[in-house]
């Protein structure tokens, strides 16, 4: 019984084909006309090509911060205080990724290329002509920034060098403005609800006496760059290096490679400016650091001077020679934990100035939790800068409002009273160290019961001389490196492969048109002979239902 069921099943499957294949005239018209289409798409379709680039983010955590160019003592005062120690990677993936594909970044490469303005000729179905328009439409600064709406401009060029232009606007409320203008010559500015357009030949155009036609839009450049957003595909090349990849798909193969090539020097001129802002502040904050040590310097000098006339004293470097030998080392730490106090003082006066709360707080030390001097490279004071520099890139790149900037506002009010305790910390210990070093300074000292008091007072002062020298190298040595760092000129993003365009189209695809002739052509005939049969059977019953 079940096998007579399934070749019934079977006949039945076989008859329903072989009544498809009957109406042959159908699938042929059905394949005639997607063929049609399909031809259509293969010919008018543009043709879009894949343009892609690849760049290196470069890292640039050695900016302003100190690098091997030692200077003699300095260099042994900075390591002390770890100021030559590097650390990680500065490079935020997920930021970057941002940045580059911010919209103001995108804003700035779109009005710098122009291509905020779309150029068509008319029944070329809206492509868009690059680099053969005849003329060119650009807006003023103001006008960009205040543009709400798209300008459709239709531009008709005499022979007599007249042109005629028919302007519309059309608003979210469904509403229409029209303006006409009528132009003896070019170049010449219209003005349409208050916002100011230049029209004037374009460097492609080579004869100004020939009559055509342009159709114009001029769109808002923030709509545009909504659309490149969209269009671009930004990515990280692998998850263990440092670079990305830049894909598009366009039509206009000259247009995707401007818009790479002058997106990268956008992002690159936005990374150098912020370079350049950062490194004047901390060049000012050394500066003047450096202007204070180098008049303390220059009023201990004119004390011993002073003093070496008073006392007629001439050589006492000699006449004390017999207990440098014993003081040597302990002097030595001494002038060392003195110059870490002086700069736990600077750093001090400067953390805790209310007008420096959201300032970066420059590396001039790292301070040890022991009073060592070998202090931690990093640690609370370079997580709170951190902290500080991602807040100030998140409110450049959207605005004050922005829920991440409230998160980094906190993280860093908490991170600050870290910086606050580990600086009282390093004060106490370098305290409670000196404390100790001159305890044992005295005990030497009174050995000395002998030795003039002029002359003990000759070395104090020798040494706060030699303090003042030791920082003042620091500042010099710090104020070189951000000087050259300025001046260096390192590009953030390395192009590693110039935009090009890839060898295969990205359609119109023969195999879609392929595809869609079969979908069609099968799905079409089905539908429509499913249709008949149902009238059909529709209208037999309907007569049954009469005769009776």
């Amino acid at each position: 019984m079940k096998e007579e069921l399934k070749d019934n099943e079977t006949v039945d499957l076989r008859g329903l084909f072989i009544s498809y294949l009957t109406h042959w005239k159908l699938i042929g018209g059905c394949v005639l006309f997607s063929l049609i289409i399909a031809i259509f798409y293969l010919i008018f379709y543009p043709k879009t090509y894949e343009v892609t680039a690849q760049i290196l983010l470069q890292d640039d955590k050695e900016t302003f911060s100190s690098g091997g160019f030692g200077l003699g003592e300095a260099a042994g005062l900075m390591k002390s205080f770890g100021l030559n120690t590097n650390t990680g990677s500065s490079i935020v993936f997920d930021d970057e990724l941002v940045t580059l594909s911010s919209n103001k970044l995108l804003r700035e490469m779109i009005i710098q290329l122009g291509i905020y303005v779309d150029y068509s000729e008319p029944y070329t179905f809206g492509y868009r002509l690059y680099g053969t328009e005849p003329l060119k439409v650009s807006c003023d600064s103001v006008s960009l920034r205040n543009l709400e709406h798209t300008f459709k401009l239709d531009i008709s060029h005499k022979a007599n060098g007249s042109v005629d232009v028919d302007a519309k606007v059309k608003f979210s409320t469904f509403k229409t403005y029209k303006q006409s203008f009528k132009i003896e010559s070019l170049p010449a500015t219209i003005e349409i609800l208050g916002h100011h357009l230049t029209i004037d030949y374009s460097n492609f155009i080579t004869h100004k006496a020939d009559n055509f036609r342009l159709l114009v839009d001029v769109n808002p450049p923030t709509f545009v760059a909504e659309e490149l957003y969209e269009e671009f595909l930004i990515e990280d090349y692998s998850k263990s290096s440092n670079i990305l990849q830049l894909t598009c798909q366009d039509y206009e193969k000259k247009r995707a490679l401007d818009m790479f090539n002058v997106l990268i020097a956008c992002y690159n001129r936005q990374a150098e400016d912020y370079k350049q802002q950062l490194g004047k502040k901390s060049l000012s904050f050394v500066n003047e650091r450096l202007n204070n040590a180098l008049e303390e310097l220059g009023k201990i000098e004119a004390a011993i001077e002073s003093y070496k006339t008073k006392n007629k004293i001439t050589m006492v470097e000699f006449d004390v020679q017999m207990y440098a030998t014993a003081m040597q080392e302990l002097q030595s730490k001494i002038i060392e934990l003195e110059a870490q106090r002086h700069l736990i003082d600077l750093m001090d006066q400067f953390v805790h100035n209310p007008e420096n709360k959201y300032k970066l707080v420059p590396s001039l030390y790292t301070p040890s939790t022991d009073g060592s001097g070998e202090g931690p490279s990093g640690g609370a004071l370079s997580s709170y800068n951190q902290t500080l520099v991602e807040r100030e890139r998140v409110i450049k790149n959207s605005s004050e409002h922005n829920p991440m900037v409230a998160t980094l506002t906190t993280q860093a009010d908490r991170m600050r009273e870290s910086v606050f305790t580990m600086i009282e910390n390093s004060r106490k210990s370098m305290d409670l160290t000196y404390q100790n070093l001159k305890e044992k300074e005295k005990q030497i000292l009174s050995r000395m019961n002998k030795i003039p008091q002029q002359e003990r007072s000759y070395v104090d002062l020798k040494r706060q001389q030699e303090i003042y020298q030791g920082v003042y190298l620091v500042l010099l040595q710090k104020q070189e490196e951000i000087n050259i760092t300025l001046g260096e000129g390192k590009e953030r993003a390395r192009i590693i492969d110039e935009p090009y365009v890839k060898s295969g189209l990205v359609a119109p695809r023969k195999l879609y048109a392929a595809i869609g002739v079969i979908v069609f052509t099968i799905l079409f005939s089905m539908m429509w002979l499913s249709i008949k049969w149902l009238f059909l059977s529709i209208w037999s019953d309907l007569k049954k239902e009469l005769k009776k």
